[in-house]
């Protein structure tokens, strides 16, 4: 599988004045060591001559331990209660105290407090998330107490217009609930396709055969059969957009007098989506806090969720077949990265493609997932910073459409002088004498600086194809987000999990496969074939030191490739010899990266450096 480090985690993830403690605790956090974290958190957050941005930002992830592992909402309100009083990262401390008080069904309180959080986030782009919870805990509390519906159903289509650009699929998801429940078809029309990013079409392409805009029309008018209502109710599974689809059958009373087999698909999904996902938090919040790494109890709670699919849908055979056919859905389940865990979410694409690296090929399934009901342990451990973006395994290679769609919006966020922009670069200045102060000691870790400067440097290139890419009556932003959404694909499901096939097909026994050595051999041949190996090198760049799979790869993918810079100096451009290598990655040109990268691959080895580079079309992108 490949980890992808979300985007974002460059801007929130670290302040300006970011200390050395603040950076080893977010660093102890990914790689699992959660006791460990939040003691270095719970340091920082008492300690006074620390900045007030860090005291916050420590007490946020002190919150984010105590809810998302402990499910302790009073401890974790009372930690952001603390975080409040410093005065720094408004934002943030007002983004987690919506969400615990949403998730944890408190959503009166949650109601109450919106105009506070907005009122201590003066960043526009911030604000949104705040709006997002508070919208789901009015359509929650809309089902509760039905007397108060209409009126929760005004304020929460009111904050839903309120939603900028920057809201983005969570945004879109948001204004399709309350759409979907206030019987508003253009509205939800019109949010369902801002959320697939569509224009010509109104679906993505495993869901075109249920005709949205009829189904909407229909379903969400006032006089709708309840018929009507259940094939929109059915959209909403197949789509995976599980919380619309409660609260819409619950408000409109459904099954109904419509108690057909696409009913019993829908009451089978809800139930065991529930449990599944009950199950798989158990799992994770023991992972957490030093649990069992057997995967077998994970697994039998997944085949009895296959087993209670395939029953409500009268099916026989496949498993995987079956719940793909009836309820539009693809997952995993068994070890990722040493950890058990859950992967699974609904088909928006599903196609052929063949794949080929340095002379060899395989012929794989291409299919896009999104709505994931978990996305493994690690996935949920990071809690957006990350997660995993695809897996390949038969001859198929799966992407996870959630975790690049937030990539190419920040990415632009950072063209010109904007906020975004010029945070990171305060980040990078900060981090630079830290990670000069780390190189030197040579135990192998991730440097902040270096990936902040190879992300300036990708977001640059890609705006200059997209300015080549663009016509002059074209949208230049809209040429940017395509063309980095197709370059993400590219290196790290199209190329990445490419490589996993072949050497799978290559392998007399592809079950004695050593899982680093694929993982290392996938990430040489994303730096030696993508089209911005820069891309590649700074996704690698993150978890060095880690004890997973991916991390040991990527670790001993930059020791070598720090090596290379050492040894071939006088070849690197503005090589400077009073600081370690290791801080000077980020100098080499997108023709060594791809240099050094075919050097360590024995695919490459003897081999011509052509290979099918392309990206698959993608899910409907604009």
């Amino acid at each position: 599988m490949i980890k992808l480090a979300m985007a974002m985690f460059l801007l929130a993830g670290a302040p300006a004045a970011m200390a050395a403690g603040l950076t080893d605790a977010h660093d102890a956090y990914d790689r699992n060591e959660v006791a460990k974290a939040e003691r270095l958190y719970a340091a920082i957050a008492a300690d006074a001559a620390a900045s007030a941005d860090d005291r916050a930002e420590a007490g946020v992830e002190l919150a984010r331990i105590a809810w998302l592992i402990d499910g302790k909402a009073d401890v974790a309100l009372q930690r952001l209660a603390a975080a409040r009083t410093t005065g720094g990262k408004a934002c943030d401390v007002s983004e987690m105290t919506a969400r615990v008080l949403r998730e944890a069904k408190r959503g009166a309180e949650a109601i109450a407090a919106e105009p506070a959080l907005l009122a201590a986030c003066p960043e526009p782009r911030k604000r949104d998330p705040i709006r997002v919870h508070a919208i789901a805990a009015r359509l929650d509390r809309a089902i509760d107490v039905p007397a108060e519906r209409p009126s929760l159903l005004r304020q929460a289509s009111a904050e839903a217009a309120q939603l900028t650009q920057d809201a983005g699929n969570d945004g879109a998801k948001a204004r399709l609930a309350v759409a979907v429940l206030a019987g508003d078809a253009a509205a939800a029309l019109a949010a369902w396709k801002d959320y697939y990013w569509l224009t010509d079409a109104d679906a993505p392409p495993a869901l075109a055969q249920f005709h949205p805009t009829a189904l909407f029309e229909k379903g969400l008018s006032a006089g709708a059969s309840d018929g009507d209502r259940v094939e929109v109710a059915h959209l909403l599974m197949r789509a995976g957009f599980a919380d619309a689809l409660k609260r819409y059958a619950s408000a409109f009373g459904l099954p109904g007098n419509a108690r057909n087999d696409h009913w019993k698909l829908v009451q089978a999904y809800l139930a065991q989506r529930h449990a599944l996902t009950a199950a798989e938090l158990e799992t994770n919040r023991a992972l957490a806090h030093g649990g069992s790494k057997d995967d077998e109890p994970l697994k039998q709670a997944a085949f009895k969720t296959l087993g209670v699919l395939m029953g409500a849908a009268g099916a026989k055979g496949d498993p995987r077949a079956a719940v793909l056919e009836h309820y539009g859905v693809i997952g995993s389940v068994g070890l990722t990265g040493g950890y058990p865990s859950l992967h699974v979410g609904h088909v928006v694409d599903d196609r052929t493609e063949t794949v080929r690296q340095y002379g060899h090929s395989a012929r794989i399934r291409f299919a896009v997932i999104d709505n994931m009901w978990a996305n493994g342990f690690e996935g949920w451990l990071w809690d957006g910073s990350a997660q995993t973006g695809g897996w390949s395994g038969e001859d198929l290679i799966v992407q996870v459409r959630s975790a690049y769609t937030s990539g190419p919006t920040s990415a632009y966020a950072l063209l010109g002088d904007t906020a975004e922009r010029r945070e990171l670069l305060a980040n990078i200045a900060q981090w630079s004498s830290e990670d000069v102060a780390k190189a030197r000691t040579g135990v192998p870790t991730t440097l902040r600086s270096v990936n902040g400067r190879l992300r300036l440097q990708v977001v640059e290139q890609v705006a200059a194809a997209a300015k080549r890419h663009a016509g002059a009556d074209d949208d230049f932003r809209r040429a940017f987000l395509d063309e980095y959404w197709r370059a993400s694909n590219q290196h790290s499901i199209f190329i990445h999990e490419g490589r996993h096939a072949i050497d799978k097909a290559m392998a007399s026994d592809p079950s004695t496969l050593d899982e680093t050595m694929l993982e290392y051999h996938a990430k040489l041949s994303e730096l030696a074939l993508a089209d911005y190996p820069r891309m590649a090198l700074h996704n690698i760049n993150r978890g060095i030191g880690g004890s997973s799979a991916h991390d040991r790869a990527g670790t001993r993918i930059i020791g070598h490739f720090n090596a290379w810079i050492e040894a071939h100096s006088g070849q690197v451009a503005g090589y400077d010899p009073s600081l370690p290598a290791a801080v000077q990655l980020d100098k080499l040109t997108d023709a060594q990266i791809r240099e050094v990268a075919r050097s360590l691959d024995p695919l490459a080895q003897g081999q011509g450096s052509t290979a099918s580079a392309g990206s698959p079309s993608g899910t409907s992108r604009r």
